[in-house]
Parts: structure tokens; C-alpha cells; sequence
């Protein structure tokens, strides 16, 4: 019996002590409350987000941040949380009519795992890549939406 309660005190401080969506660098995105804060955030006349996946974006094969990459009607996003603010700062914006391609990249590296990158080019030729589980689903809801513009 005192075993007992000593796991299930153990269990008790360790739960209470998990950081919540707030304190996670990934912020609320697994929460009903992401896709309002970030719809309003964003304010391009979308009703829904159509993809969302935390992740890192990459300029030139180089890491350069990690946030929440999600796509609306009208644009693909990326988003860094701060927790000490409770609030999501954009970090990448691409409007829908601004897209010119959308391709693949491999970041080969000596140490680590190589990743694979979903490549996005702007009208300017700005090619921005970030490293999705949900590769082929970005794609394919970023496809469906520049042929409704056609």
C-alpha cells in the first residue's frame, strides 16, 4: 500500500508540473483556441485553416526558426509562440496569388538526419523550404487552392 502512494504521488507531481499549450514552444496549436488567435492574427478574410504542423523553416538549405506552419484560403504562414507574451508572432507570409511554385528539396547533412523540405517560390523568386511530417498534404490543399485562381 505504501508503494501504491508513493507512485501515485509521484504521478500527481509529475502531471500537475507538464507545461500546458501556453508554456509548449509550439504554443495552443492542438487547442480549439489556435485557429481563431491565428485567423485574427493573420486577417486575410479566411474562415478556417485549411493545414497546420509545427515545424522549421529553412532559407538556402539553412535553419533558420522554428514555428507553427499552417495554411488559410488565402496564404501559407509560419508563427512563433511566445510564451511569456501568450501570443504568436508571424514570421513567414505568402499570399495564395503570390505563389509561382511549389517543390522538393533535401538538406544533406554529415551529422544529423537529412530533411526533406517542401519548397515554396514567391513571384519574386524568394524560395523559402520547411520541414513537413504532412508534406504531401500541404502540397496537395496549396495546389487546390492556386488552381481556384486560375
Amino acid at each position: 500500500m505504501k508503494h501504491f502512494l508513493i507512485v501515485g504521488f509521484v504521478f500527481i507531481l509529475f502531471g500537475c508540473s507538464s507545461p500546458g499549450p501556453m508554456q509548449k514552444p509550439q504554443g495552443p496549436i492542438s487547442t480549439p483556441a489556435f485557429e481563431p488567435i491565428v485567423l485574427d492574427m493573420v486577417k486575410d478574410g479566411s474562415g478556417k485553416i485549411l493545414f497546420k504542423e509545427y515545424t522549421t523553416l529553412y532559407e538556402d538549405k539553412d535553419l533558420k526558426s522554428w514555428g507553427v506552419f499552417f495554411i488559410t484560403e488565402h496564404g501559407a504562414y509560419m508563427a512563433n509562440w511566445h510564451s511569456s507574451e501568450y501570443k504568436y508572432n508571424l514570421s513567414y507570409k505568402l499570399p495564395i496569388e503570390k505563389l509561382s511554385d511549389i517543390s522538393e528539396q533535401t538538406v544533406e547533412r554529415d551529422m544529423w538526419i537529412d530533411s526533406d523540405l517542401l519548397v515554396l517560390k514567391d513571384v519574386t523568386g524568394k524560395e523559402v523550404g520547411f520541414s513537413l511530417y504532412g508534406k504531401n498534404a500541404a502540397r496537395a490543399v496549396l495546389q487546390e487552392l492556386s488552381s481556384q485562381l486560375k
